[in-house]
């Protein structure tokens, strides 16, 4: 189940393990997980690399601990809807102007959840894109995409500082996304996330992972969107226009 000789850390084995489980629906919402020590004893793993991994699966709202009963799955809040609009044409039509910072691109081996997510072989390559967005200079969004690399080759070779990456899937490669998957969660930030957004330490964010699909129902891009906690969200419901960026979810 862990592979002790892998050079994948086994905090990661082991919260891509419970991460499988849940994404499976075999640890079901509200459903208590066995406490660390039987965890400790059942993976023959320390208790640090139980408590990291558990840590990082409450970071991302998946779980969340409850004093003197426990830790439980979390309910996830989804919707399934049409993306309609930008954020680059959300900005400009309210007077802003956007920008972005591309943190980081690479060409990366799927993880399993990946793998879930954009309906490929694990390890398949997955193209990353990492930006920091800007309204009027200020950073309002973090966002990493993620794209199944054999329907878009050499897409890193565009400038995504301030081009658009639905509009060069669609221009580039004939791709048009049509519908999405989201879901939505709030957490406590992390430290890179309170960087780059300028927040205090703590703050809360607010979570948006988003899978979009094109017209023959593959899945094209896995997206997760943070957002800083003194924005105003809100969501608009139609068909996506061609050319228009990525972003569904609005924030001022």
């Amino acid at each position: 189940m862990l592979d002790k000789d892998s050079p994948i850390p086994l905090y990661i084995q082991f919260k891509e393990y419970l991460l499988d489980r849940i994404e499976r629906g075999e640890l079901e919402p509200d459903q208590r997980l066995p406490s660390e020590r039987e965890f400790c004893d059942r993976f023959d793993v320390s208790r640090i690399t139980v408590r990291q991994a558990l840590g990082e699966l409450a970071r991302d709202g998946l779980i969340c601990s409850v004093p003197g009963k426990g830790t439980f799955v979390t309910r996830k809040q989804e919707a399934k809807f049409h993306p309609l609009t930008s954020f680059s044409e959300q900005m400009r039509a309210q007077g802003q102007t956007p920008s972005s910072q591309v943190l980081n691109q690479a060409v990366i081996a799927a993880s399993q959840r990946l793998a879930r997510e954009l309906q490929i072989p694990p390890r398949a390559e997955v193209v990353l894109i990492e930006r920091l967005r800007f309204a009027d200079g200020e950073p309002c969004v973090l966002q990493t995409v993620y794209l199944p690399a054999e329907l878009c080759p050499g897409i890193l070779e565009y400038d995504f500082v301030s081009r658009s990456l639905y509009q060069t899937l669609r221009d580039a490669y004939g791709l048009v996304p049509v519908e999405a998957d989201n879901s939505f969660e709030a957490r406590l930030a992390e430290r890179r996330e309170e960087e780059y957004l300028q927040l205090p330490h703590p703050s809360a964010v607010l979570v948006m992972r988003q899978t979009s699909y094109l017209e023959d129902g593959r899945p094209i891009e896995y997206a997760r969107s943070i957002y800083p906690p003194n924005q105003r969200f809100y969501c608009l419901h139609g068909p996506l226009v061609s050319g228009k960026e990525e972003l569904i979810l609005s924030s001022i």
